[in-house]
């Protein structure tokens, strides 16, 4: 975690991991973008980076994957808001899944 003194809108995150599909036993590789507003403090992307990197090997399913990334980025850094978006291939099908917490702030203008 980052202190900050001065908050950015929002902070796009994104990368690609594997984990292993609980049904075929196969590696499955996938791409993660996490979206997030801070408040006060930033996710290092040490940190960002093995988080991801922690599924490799385990077995997890894409849709229990987003919302457990989800749930580590609000238990490290407590933003108002947070998305996570996993995407990969399967079977020549793209998988999509999105985990969001909070609500977006408005925009004045």
């Amino acid at each position: 975690m980052l202190k900050l003194s001065k908050n950015p809108q929002l902070v796009r995150l994104k990368t690609r991991g594997e984990s292993v599909c609980p049904i075929s036993k196969t590696i499955d590789s996938f791409e993660v973008t996490v979206e997030y507003i801070p408040r006060g403090a930033a996710l290092a992307i040490e940190e960002f980076k093995k988080i991801v990197d922690s599924y490799r090997g385990r077995e997890i399913l894409h849709e229990e994957l987003a919302v457990d990334i989800m749930e580590k980025i609000k238990a490290a850094v407590n933003p108002p808001y947070v998305k996570v978006t996993v995407k990969s291939y399967y079977i020549g099908v793209e998988v999509e899944v999105v985990a969001e917490s909070g609500g977006v702030q408005p925009l004045y203008i």
